[in-house]
């Protein structure tokens, strides 16, 4: 007859059975259960793509080139569209709202075999130089959203890809708008950028405020995927009071110098950095 303390030891090791089983196959403990993959006989997306966070922008990108026919899909809430500008193929990808849906998107477009990756967004500016239609390119960005933690790389510290940056930064510092370079902040929360953030922040020489870049360059870095972002300043936070210039004649005329820059950056990249 079993005892008491006997007929505790079964139910004990079955709760630990996958316990057991996963230290077995420890070297296997991290593999995903989902992963983006393409599907047998779906559309890939071209060698170069473009990550839009609005939907402003992303009218403004299909006004400019020629939309390729039977391209337009949808994934996770965010349109994918080829279009066809100076002799290249570029996929168009967004809206996206934040580092969880940004990330998706991006899985996507690498699982669909983008080699390089550009991305247009806006931001607040947390310095005074810094006025709303200008321009901000990331060169690192400091994380406040959920998503990044998931990608473990090498190095905390994020940074777009160096070849790609240096030669985005050398195309669009034509004087006008300004472009600044240098670390950004992404957020998960625009409603909680106090003033205490926005001193701290602004203090140690960050530039702007937005909500995807920390994610996109540290996945893009884990997947070994080339990625720079360009930014158009639609807002000023350094006075510690809210100044928006969404519906500015500058902010937009801005937008669209960004949108047409991009598209003509795309196009002029040279094969080895797309393949």
């Amino acid at each position: 007859m079993l005892t008491g303390a006997e007929n505790k030891g079964p139910e004990l090791g079955n709760s630990l059975a996958p316990l057991f089983f996963c230290l077995a196959m420890l070297d296997d403990c991290d593999r995903v259960i989902i992963e983006s993959r393409r599907g047998s006989g779906e559309r890939p997306s071209a060698p170069v793509a473009i990550i839009v966070c609005t939907e402003a922008d992303r009218r403004r990108f299909c006004r400019l080139a020629v939309r390729v026919a039977e391209s337009a899909r949808e994934f996770y809430n965010a349109r994918f569209l080829d279009l066809f500008y100076a002799d290249r193929t570029i996929t168009l990808a967004g809206p996206v709202l934040g580092a969880p849906q940004a990330v998706l998107v991006l899985e996507r477009l690498i699982a669909l075999g983008s080699r390089a990756v550009v991305v247009l967004g806006w931001c607040g500016s947390l310095q005074p130089q810094i006025r709303i239609g200008d321009w901000v390119m990331p060169t690192g960005a400091r994380s406040e959203e959920g998503t990044s933690a998931h990608y473990p790389t090498d190095s905390p510290a994020v940074a777009p890809d160096p070849l790609l940056a240096s030669r985005l930064q050398s195309f669009c510092n034509q004087g006008d708008p300004p472009l600044h370079a240098g670390p950004v902040w992404s957020t998960d929360a625009p409603l909680r950028e106090t003033l205490g953030k926005v001193l701290s922040y602004g203090g140690e020489g960050v530039l702007a405020v937005e909500m995807e870049m920390a994610a996109l360059l540290r996945v893009a870095a884990y997947r070994r995927v080339p990625l720079a972002g360009l930014l158009v300043v639609s807002d000023e936070l350094f006075t510690l009071k809210w100044r928006p210039g969404f519906r500015s004649a500058t902010f937009k005329s801005s937008c669209r110098r960004a949108v047409r820059a991009l598209l003509d950056f795309c196009a002029a990249l040279p094969p080895e950095l797309v393949s």
